[in-house]
């Protein structure tokens, strides 16, 4: 007894696991969006590698130090004044030391870690934007699939239903007691419905596939509508206030702009003066025929003033303020049409609102209709044809009331993300979130090596 009980724990604990296992929210789906997105890995790599230009604009407050060294041969032929020749041989060596280091440059060193960061912070927010694109198209793939789920559902029902009511109309038909028109009728709505569940299998087929070309695993059998985890304003001021100051594309433009004045400012310094310090130590063994050790130490101070480059700096600093005058455009815009979208999100979000609660109440009121008229045919009052209508009534506004709430959570999400808070971090995804400051602090401070 105690073995057959046993047995059936495991089994009864197996059926529980397999369950919670096939089972998946949203944010399970977007953590592993965001683990394996190979669009997420590559703007990663793209931004360590921009965080390079920074270390490359620091190196130059840094002196160059080198070293040279050589070793050779010289052989010298001499002729004399009344025909006598001579040759000599020596073996030149050499080794030269030689640090060079800028002591001013008027601002052309600034303007260069101006630019480098300036880059650098643009990308962070096209990485955060990627990633909110990730995030986005997940999260639209699965309400997709969770919706094809739904109401496949509803069409097996339903299908289920008319096959039901073909049966009996078929049974009455045989007795006598319907119609052809009602066997003809019962049957049309019965294969209709048939096709409707075809579809909707084809449909949730299309949307695994989907879901396995983004996510990269198969799409798991039980799905959620989820629970959503960020607060949204209640009025569209607070939103376009959040947006303004949030959004990945008016950041990134906000920086571009930043950095094409830097830009003017780094063309502008080509033009001003630059002062270096050159130290060198040279020790030079049989360096010619006659002497055999050279010791020289040096050590000088350069200054150098362009004057004339052909034109060349003048018509950079004119091309760079023609850059900035559209990076100013291009924010100008993508401001405007960041409060464009949220505005048509706001406006979709308060109709799709209302439609659920009309949908609602049109159910409840649809399946009180189809319980009075299946009475009504019962004792005769109603036909065959009555029946299939409001139950089919009923069917679609369960299906639009699905896709209404999908439609609901796409435009939430859209908010979020045109507030720039469709983030791992925002989400509290179960996931090891990408560190932007690692790197960029690694390749900030190394002064040698090529490991970060």
């Amino acid at each position: 007894m105690y073995s057959i009980f046993l047995f059936l724990s495991k089994i009864f604990l197996l059926f529980i696991l397999s369950s919670i296992s096939s089972s998946q929210t949203l944010y399970d789906t977007l953590s592993k969006a965001y683990n394996t997105s190979p669009l997420l890995k590559s703007n990663r790599f793209k931004l360590e590698a921009i965080n390079e230009e920074l270390a490359k604009a620091l190196s130059k407050n840094r002196p160059l130090v080198s070293f040279h060294g050589s070793v050779g041969s010289d052989q010298t032929t001499t002729v004399n004044t009344i025909g006598v020749e001579s040759k000599k041989n020596n073996n030149p060596k050499s080794v030269t030391l030689e640090i060079q280091q800028n002591l001013y440059d008027f601002g052309k060193t600034r303007s260069a870690i101006n630019i480098a960061d300036n880059t650098i912070f643009a990308q962070r927010a096209d990485l955060k934007n990627q990633e909110q694109e990730v995030l986005l198209e997940a999260s639209v793939i699965y309400l997709f699939l969770l919706a094809s789920t739904e109401i496949n559902k509803l069409a097996k029902n339903n299908l289920s239903l008319l096959q039901k009511h073909y049966q009996a109309t078929s049974d009455k038909f045989n007795l006598g007691e319907a119609t052809s028109t009602d066997l003809s009728l019962a049957k049309a709505r019965y294969l209709r419905a048939r096709s409707d569940e075809i579809k909707s299998r084809g449909d949730i087929e299309k949307e695994r596939s989907k879901y396995f070309s983004l996510i990269g695993v198969e799409a798991p059998k039980k799905l959620l509508f989820p629970e959503m985890v960020i607060d949204i304003p209640n009025n569209l001021k607070d939103i376009t206030k959040e947006t303004l100051q949030g959004n990945p594309k008016i950041i990134a433009s906000g920086f571009r702009k930043k950095l094409s004045f830097s830009k003017i400012s780094s063309a502008a310094s080509e033009l001003l003066p630059s002062l270096d310090l050159n130290l060198s130590a040279q020790n030079a063994w049989a360096p010619n025929t006659f002497f055999d050790e050279y010791e020289n130490y040096k050590m000088e101070l350069n200054f150098k003033i362009p004057l004339y480059t052909g034109g060349h700096n003048y018509s950079d600093v004119r091309q760079k303020k023609k850059e900035a005058m559209q990076n100013s455009k291009t924010l100008d815009y993508n401001i405007k049409n960041a409060i464009k979208e949220v505005e048509i999100l706001w406006i979709d979000l308060s109709s799709l609102n209302a439609q659920i609660i009309s949908i609602n109440s049109a159910i409840k009121a649809n399946e009180m209709a189809v319980e009075g008229v299946k009475k009504e045919y019962e004792v005769g009052s109603r036909t065959l044809l009555d029946v299939l209508d409001t139950e089919q009534d009923l069917l679609e506004e369960k299906v639009e009331a699905i896709k209404v709430k999908r439609e609901k959570f796409i435009t939430i999400f859209k908010l979020i993300a045109s507030m720039g808070k469709l983030s791992a971090t925002n989400l509290n995804l179960e996931v090891d979130s990408y560190d932007l400051e690692k790197n960029y602090l690694a390749v900030k401070n190394m002064w040698l090596g090529f490991e970060d």
